[in-house]
């Protein structure tokens, strides 16, 4: 199979080559990416990028903006504080009141912004010390995009508005000015290793990989009791988003997935995220323990 990986040979030569972590969907389970960037970091694997869609996005952008130990145990605090009704505020009334004002979501993104706001670590991705992709899904083509410039709180917005769940957020196109409706990554791309492809080819601020860690959080697949609509549909979307396949990144280029077990947490369940770091860092304890990997 020929990669995707293919930068012309004089550009590549002088270009850095960097390890990049690539961070996917995953709602509450999201902590478990923290403990797996915490352990990293404790073994000397620094990011020289990263690339995130969803809950990933969020975490991504912190840790481009925070990639130090310290910063890891700040995101962590803040993930211990989290709580179901931070991001997906009110009960079944709220709901009900949010529908009838026609929206189309059963939850208003209010926390999700006030979370975000609280977490953005610069107002725009081109500000951070560290390349950044943020994944969102194109909502009239279906197409993914990987966002290497523009207000980041308004792209972290987008890139966890699960559909159903949240409102589309419309976003500027930064090359040609076009207004469109973007939805959650992980529609598109889940688990967004292409996003290394727009790093490598990407001559101003782009990453030749030498190394990419994929931070897996998604959910498993699952038996799904039909308790109500939102479960029957977040069920069918998370069997979708699995489907895209993984692109191949070239004989050169070592790719290291971390997984954690399944806790079968909600993905509006924040109770369990101390468990989820810990699960976190004993995934790379375990890659350190069996793969050739040193900083």
């Amino acid at each position: 199979m020929t990669s995707l990986l293919q930068p012309e040979p004089h550009l590549a030569a002088d270009r850095p080559r960097g390890d990049v972590f690539v961070l996917s969907g995953g709602a509450a389970r999201g902590a478990v990416q923290v403990g797996m960037v915490g352990a990293l970091l404790d073994a000397g694997i620094r990011p020289a990028a990263l690339v995130g869609t969803s809950v990933g996005a969020l975490n991504a952008a912190y840790v481009a903006g925070h990639a130090t130990l310290d910063g890891v145990a700040a995101l962590e605090e803040r993930w211990e504080r989290l709580t179901r009704r931070d991001v997906f505020p009110g009960g079944t009334l709220g709901r009900l009141g949010h529908l009838a004002r026609h929206h189309a979501s059963l939850y208003s993104a209010d926390g999700l912004a006030r979370l975000v706001r609280d977490w953005l670590p610069a107002p725009r991705v081109e500000d951070l010390p560290l390349p950044l992709r943020v994944v969102t899904t194109h909502l009239d083509t279906g197409a993914a995009v990987y966002h290497r410039r523009g207000p980041l709180a308004e792209l972290l917005l987008a890139s966890a508005a699960l559909p159903a769940i949240f409102d589309p957020v419309v976003l500027r196109d930064t090359e040609t000015g076009a207004h469109a409706a973007h939805v959650d990554g992980g529609v598109a791309d889940l688990v967004p290793v292409t996003g290394v492809v727009d790093l490598a080819a990407d001559p101003v601020g782009g990453v030749v990989p030498r190394r990419v860690f994929v931070l897996d959080a998604s959910v498993p697949v699952r038996p799904v009791p039909s308790r109500s609509p939102i479960h029957v549909l977040v069920a069918c979307l998370g069997v979708a988003m699995r489907v895209r396949a993984l692109p191949d990144l070239g004989l050169d280029v070592e790719v290291h997935h971390l997984r954690a077990p399944d806790l079968g947490t909600r993905m509006v369940d924040f109770s369990r995220t101390r468990e989820h770091v810990a699960l976190g860092r004993r995934a790379v304890e375990r890659l350190l323990v069996t793969a050739d990997v040193a900083a």
